[in-house]
Parts: C-alpha cells; sequence; structure tokens
C-alpha cells in the first residue's frame, strides 16, 4: 500500500513538472511567433480571456455538461433494458446484436445533422447525439460480462431451480459489474464528444458552439477556454464513474489490489 501512494506522489509530480514546462514553452512560443498569436493564442491570454467572460463560459459549461450527463443516464438505461430483454430472451441477440454491431461501421459524427434534423436545434437533439455516442461500448461491455461467467456458475444456478429473475440479480449483473463500468468510463468522455459534435450543428449557447464560432471568426481565446473546459468536463465525468464503481465494485477492485500486491 505504500508503495502504491508512493508511487502516486512521484507520478503527480512529474506531471506537474511537465505540465510546468510545456506553458513555459507555449508562453515562449507565443511571444515569438505571429502565427501562433493568431491560431492557439497563449497561457496568459487564455488567463486573462477565461477570467474577463467567466460567466458566460460557465453557463456554457453547464449547458453542455446537463446535455453529456442526461445523455450519459439514458444510454445506461437504454442498455440496461436490452440487456434484461436479452436475458429473458437468450435468443434474440443472435439476430439483433449484429445489427447493433453493423450500426457502428456509420461514422457516428455524420449522424449529428441528421439527429438534429429529426429532434430539433434544442436541448433533445443534443442529448439524442450523446445517447448515440454512449451506447454502444456500454452495450458491448455488458454483454461481454455475461458472456463471461463462468459455466459452472451458471449450472448451479440452474441446479437449485433459480429463477430468470434470480440469475440476473444474483449471478448476471453483479459478475458482469466490472465490464459494464468500463463500458460506462469509456462512454463518460464520449457522451461530452457528441452534446459538442451536436451543439456544432445549431445551439444557442454549449461549448461546442463557441468552439464553432470561435473557429469561424479567429478568437483563439474562446476556442481555447472552451477546450479546456471540455477536458475537464470528460476527467470530471470520467473520475465520477471511477468513485462510484469504487463503491459498488469494492470486492473485485479490493481483489485486483492484493493481486498487485502479490506481484
Amino acid at each position: 500500500m505504500n508503495n502504491k501512494k508512493n508511487n502516486l506522489k512521484v507520478n503527480i509530480i512529474v506531471w506537474c513538472i511537465l505540465l510546468m514546462v510545456i506553458i513555459i514553452l507555449w508562453e515562449f512560443w507565443y511571444d515569438n511567433s505571429e502565427s501562433v498569436r493568431y491560431l492557439i493564442s497563449g497561457p496568459s491570454s487564455i488567463f486573462d480571456y477565461f477570467v474577463q467572460n467567466k460567466s458566460g463560459l460557465a453557463v456554457d459549461f453547464a449547458v453542455t455538461l446537463t446535455e453529456s450527463i442526461v445523455g450519459l443516464l439514458l444510454a445506461i438505461s437504454a442498455c440496461l433494458i436490452i440487456t434484461l430483454i436479452f436475458c429473458f430472451i437468450p435468443f434474440l441477440i443472435q439476430f439483433i446484436y449484429p445489427g447493433l454491431v453493423v450500426t457502428q461501421v456509420i461514422p457516428l459524427v455524420a449522424l449529428a445533422p441528421l439527429v438534429i434534423l429529426i429532434f430539433g436545434p434544442s436541448i433533445s437533439g443534443k442529448i439524442a447525439m450523446s445517447v448515440i455516442m454512449c451506447f454502444f461500448p456500454v452495450l458491448v461491455n455488458t454483454i461481454t460480462g455475461i458472456k463471461s461467467i463462468p459455466q459452472h456458475i451458471i449450472d448451479l444456478m440452474y441446479m437449485y431451480s433459480a429463477s430468470r429473475w434470480k440469475m440476473i440479480r444474483y449471478v448476471y449483473f453483479p459478475l458482469s459489474t466490472q465490464h459494464i463500468m468500463a463500458g460506462i468510463k469509456i462512454s463518460a468522455t464520449l457522451s461530452v464528444i457528441g452534446a459538442i459534435i451536436a451543439e456544432f450543428n445549431g445551439a444557442d449557447s454549449g461549448l461546442g458552439r463557441n468552439i464553432f464560432i470561435a473557429a469561424k471568426r479567429l478568437e483563439p481565446e474562446l476556442m481555447m477556454s472552451s477546450l479546456f473546459l471540455s477536458g475537464i468536463m470528460g476527467g470530471l465525468l470520467y473520475f465520477s464513474v471511477v468513485l462510484i464503481e469504487k463503491k459498488i465494485g469494492h470486492w473485485y477492485l479490493h481483489k485486483s489490489d492484493k493481486l498487485d500486491n502479490k506481484t
């Protein structure tokens, strides 16, 4: 445990030093290059812009965050419902799952204009795009988790005449929690991407709208501020899922920690 804490401290120190070096080099590049000044600006100018426009950027951050969270929650709910259906009617997975895989051949970014056309430029269109981006990773990981359950556990439940609901409650979902959480962690960042892409195609507010407008008007401070806030948002959602996993998946996380200590 002590070694793990020491490694974490070293990693934090290394990343802080690396970040400081990047900021210093970036600022130097900004001071000595006119093209950088017009395209990506510099850390000091971006910070000044952020301080002067923090209220407007906070509103845009809140709008995109709301779209991302709602989209992620709806995607998780839809995946769990579909998985329940597969658990009760297993043969359906042979027909539906390949079709879901085929839909992923279409570049999801290209669907944004169609989604906005169907759902309109309101917040529902952005949420719908976020759901589309989040849906597949959660579903694939959930099904993979269920398929990876050892057969002897399922056979044992059948020997005791366990009902389908008991199989779902005590076997399928508990033993596939690790895979489900892995899919949700992937989708946590994808939800932000989906919301921002949808905002490119028409929005009154949001970080995606800021990035789109900044590219057209050549406003690098607005663009970089929105990009940094987008990264922070993705990180917040990801680490929120990690904290939730520590609460509900402590049994397998504790097991993996023991294996790490043995090695």
